[in-house]
């Protein structure tokens, strides 16, 4: 199996099914990698800390490569271009520890994920129009995306999760979206993770850590699971969100008017009677739905031609 097998460049670094599959059917979505050195906690339920320990997960998982360390440090050993390579890297020839190379290849492919940033958006142009009181370049934002930013920012209130430039608060939350994946088998989501980030050799806390002082490894240090992290999932950004269909952890929702809707009309009974409580149906129109799908597909970036 590739990385590439579920993340795909064509589809902005996804593969485009509701779940993803490699050797096996997994539970979750496969989300983009495009700006995730951008994010604190990596994974859906933010089971990893670092993005080369996320990358050492799908590894090891038997749904996705089933490969263990010792599989991976002997390809490393006894192929000529991985084993060149990796002294090209690093600056010295793989060694006998075969956990120390296993992470040495997910903090490379790290390396690689990070140069993956998205371009300029549509709506990047507008803002930077608003900024230098550029009226006429403004003036070709779509009015309906125009409309759209005003419930996004007003009304729908989504700004209180997806602010800043990447669009995310890079926290979890429960939107509504049930969390069953079989009869009798749930994904705890958050409420999971943070277990599996403490039991984790590859945390930041842990030996491989390449800052001595683990001052990096504080917000894994002190997170503690709390009753409302059961069912909550990472909040995604929308960079390039007309381009990752399907949405949610579960790719229950097909295309982004899907996603509006949900939210204009979530089931506020759904969500965890402890958790924030910030979301209400929004009761949209149809035209307003329309203007919210218009504004989220003007923060895609722009085909090649119009660049």
């Amino acid at each position: 199996m590739q990385c590439s097998t579920c993340h795909l460049e064509i589809r902005a670094w996804q593969d485009g099914r509701a779940t993803g599959a490699a050797l096996g059917v997994v539970d979750r979505n496969t989300p983009s990698i495009l700006d995730v050195r951008l994010r604190r906690w990596f994974g859906w339920d933010g089971a990893n800390d670092s993005l080369w320990s996320q990358s050492v997960r799908p590894l090891l998982d038997p749904r996705e490569m089933d490969a263990s360390a010792a599989h991976v440090a002997r390809l490393l050993r006894t192929d000529p271009e991985l084993r060149h390579s990796y002294q090209k890297t690093f600056g010295a020839t793989p060694s006998t520890d075969d956990e120390a190379l296993l992470v040495d290849v997910g903090k490379a492919l790290a390396a690689f994920q990070e140069t993956l940033v998205s371009s300029r958006s549509p709506f990047d142009d507008f803002r930077d129009a608003l900024a230098r009181n550029d009226g006429s370049a403004a003036a070709r934002y779509p009015l309906a995306a125009q409309r759209g930013l005003r419930i996004f920012i007003g009304r729908g209130n989504c700004s209180l999760c997806h602010f800043g430039a990447n669009f995310t608060n890079n926290e979890f939350a429960d939107v509504g979206i049930p969390f069953f994946i079989a009869s009798g088998k749930v994904d705890p989501g958050r409420h999971g993770g943070i277990a599996k980030l403490k039991e984790s050799r590859y945390n930041l806390l842990g030996p491989y850590n390449d800052e001595p002082a683990r001052r990096t490894a504080t917000g894994t240090r002190y997170v503690e699971t709390q009753h409302r992290n059961f069912g909550e999932f990472r909040v995604p950004s929308l960079r390039n969100v007309a381009r990752t269909a399907p949405y949610m952890h579960n790719g229950r929702l097909a295309t982004l008017r899907d996603v509006v809707k949900h939210y204009s009309e979530i089931d506020v009974d759904r969500l965890h009677a402890d958790g924030e409580r910030i979301l209400k149906p929004l009761h949209l129109n149809e035209r307003e739905v329309d203007d919210l799908v218009a504004f989220l597909e003007s923060l895609t970036e722009k085909v090649s031609s119009e660049k």
